[in-house]
C-alpha cells in the first residue's frame, strides 16, 4: 500500500539539525495557535495539580478517552496526517518516520489510541488501585517525555509539561497497618 502525501507549504525533508531548526522556524507561525493552545492547557493543568490533584487526574483521564477518540477517527479518515507532521520532527526521529517501518501509521498509532483509552478509563474511574494507577502514569510519562522528539508538530514543550503533571499525580506511598 502506497500511502500518498498531501502537500503544504513547510512540507519537506530535511537532512540536518540547521534545515530542521530552519524549517521550525518557519513553519512555527503556522502552528502558534495551536502549540499556544497545547502549552496554556499544560501549564494551567500543571497548576491544578499542586492544588486539586485528584481534579487535575481525571481531567487527564478525560483528556486521553478523547485524544483516543480523535486518533482512531484520524487513522480511519487520513491516516497520512501524522506523516505530515513528521516534518517538524527531530531528524533522527524523521528518518523513522518516513522509512518503510512508518508506511502504515495505523498500525503504531492506533495501539497508541487503545492505551491512550485504557489509561483515561483509570485515570477517569479507578480510585481504589494505586499499582494501576501508577502504571498508568508511568506510561503517560513515557509517551509524553517520547513526544518531546516531534518537535513542535506535538507542540513542545507541552509535553513535559504534561509529564510533569502526570509525576505530580503519583499516588503518595501509604503503609497498610499491621495488627
Amino acid at each position: 500500500m502506497t500511502i500518498v502525501l498531501r502537500e503544504f507549504d513547510s512540507f519537506k525533508r530535511v537532512t540536518s539539525w540547521e534545515e530542521w531548526l530552519d524549517v521550525t522556524k518557519a513553519t512555527f507561525p503556522e502552528y502558534f495557535p495551536n502549540w499556544a493552545v497545547s502549552n496554556l492547557v499544560g501549564l494551567l493543568l500543571l497548576a491544578i495539580v499542586f492544588y486539586i490533584p485528584a481534579f487535575s487526574r481525571k481531567s487527564w483521564g478525560l483528556l486521553m478517552i478523547l485524544a483516543s477518540v480523535v486518533n482512531a477517527y484520524m487513522m480511519a479518515t487520513d491516516p497520512t496526517c501524522y506523516i505530515e507532521f513528521g516534518v517538524l520532527a527531530v531528524p533522527p526521529m524523521q528518518r523513522f518516520i518516513y522509512s518503510r517501518y512508518y508506511a502504515r501509521p495505523e498500525l503504531i498509532v492506533l495501539p497508541i489510541a487503545i492505551c491512550q483509552f485504557l489509561i483515561g478509563v483509570e485515570l477517569l474511574f479507578d480510585e481504589r488501585s494505586p499499582r494501576l494507577r501508577k502504571i498508568a502514569l508511568g506510561s503517560l510519562i513515557t509517551f509524553f517525555i517520547g513526544l518531546v522528539f516531534l518537535g513542535i508538530g506535538s507542540a513542545f514543550p507541552s509535553s513535559l509539561l504534561y509529564a510533569l503533571t502526570m509525576a505530580k499525580c503519583w499516588p503518595k506511598l501509604t503503609r497498610s497497618k499491621v495488627d
